[in-house]
């Protein structure tokens, strides 16, 4: 048996794809990559933003529901909150850290002020500015390790990017791990999903078996708080849940650069009621602010 897997075609998605296809392996069974352009990779010098929603996932998701592959892997923090009604989630990998990370000689708080700070995230560039409102924030594109080059090139002072990201491409450069209460990360940041055809029952069977049940409660407990609030990858707003033994810790961030909003939760459930109740919250405490994004 070969499962065709569709994906991106940048180096990080072709490594997050060898350690689906290793999973794959342990069981014996064999794959290979179908690889996709995306919106986001045929218009790589613009703002994310300007783009739409879905832009890395669309054309991926596409190729599994017109057969050409058996199923996608992606970038979980990519997927958006609802879907294709035909496809679901099949599985998970075992999270990597999904902290955001400053690539630069100084932390955030040493940083010199009119310093050049690199990201292409609305939220972080909120974040940012909230924590530091002498620095510059100026947009950046391109593939992790493309990013990497315009630092080191010295286009840039810093840049933020996932240390998911730095971690799977092995790249060694300095960088200091931005703590989740002023940086709360994208929801499902630092997760590698599978998504296949719902009618596909032999092959949710084979995920059923690699998928990490702590990570996929974290996921779905993120998804459900972004449900309430109306985000997505392209919204100021960071969730992050964490299992820690039954229960649940949640932390959920928005930030119009002049304000920030954080909310906490802990308890034990159903992940979706909870990432429900966390995104309420949220959601409410920015209404009581007088905000609306």
């Amino acid at each position: 048996m070969k499962i065709r897997i569709a994906s991106r075609g940048s180096k990080l998605s072709k490594i997050q794809v060898d350690m689906v296809g290793q999973k794959l392996k342990e069981l014996g069974i064999e794959y290979e990559m179908i690889e996709i352009k995306t919106k986001a990779d045929i218009f790589s010098n613009e703002p994310l933003y300007k783009l739409g929603k879905g832009v890395f996932e669309k054309e991926v998701n596409e190729a599994v529901l017109e057969g050409k592959a058996d199923i996608a892997v992606h970038s979980m923090k990519d997927i958006l909150t609802q879907i294709n009604p035909n496809l679901e989630i099949f599985g998970v990998l075992k999270r990597d850290p999904p902290n955001d990370v400053l690539i630069s000689d100084k932390n955030i708080d040493k940083i010199e002020s009119n310093a050049i700070i690199g990201t292409s995230s609305i939220r972080r560039k909120n974040f940012v500015t909230f924590l530091r409102g002498d620095l510059q924030v100026k947009d950046l594109r391109g593939n992790v390790d493309t990013r990497i080059k315009k630092y080191l090139s010295g286009e840039y002072n810093a840049i933020i990017v996932a240390e998911a990201s730095i971690k799977r491409l092995n790249i060694n450069v300095k960088y200091f791990r931005l703590n989740i209460y002023d940086f709360t990360p994208e929801p499902n940041q630092g997760i590698i999903v599978v998504i296949g055809r719902k009618k596909d029952e032999e092959l949710k069977k084979i995920f059923k078996k690699i998928n990490d049940e702590d990570t996929l409660a974290e996921a779905l407990a993120e998804r459900a708080a972004v449900s309430i609030l109306g985000g997505g990858c392209h919204s100021p707003i960071g969730v992050l849940f964490r299992k820690e033994g039954n229960e649940l810790f949640g932390i959920g961030s928005f930030s119009d650069g002049k304000r920030k909003i954080t909310t906490i939760i802990s308890k034990s459930g159903d992940p979706v009621q909870i990432g429900s109740e966390l995104g309420l919250m949220l959601k409410k405490e920015i209404k009581n602010e007088g905000i609306i994004f």
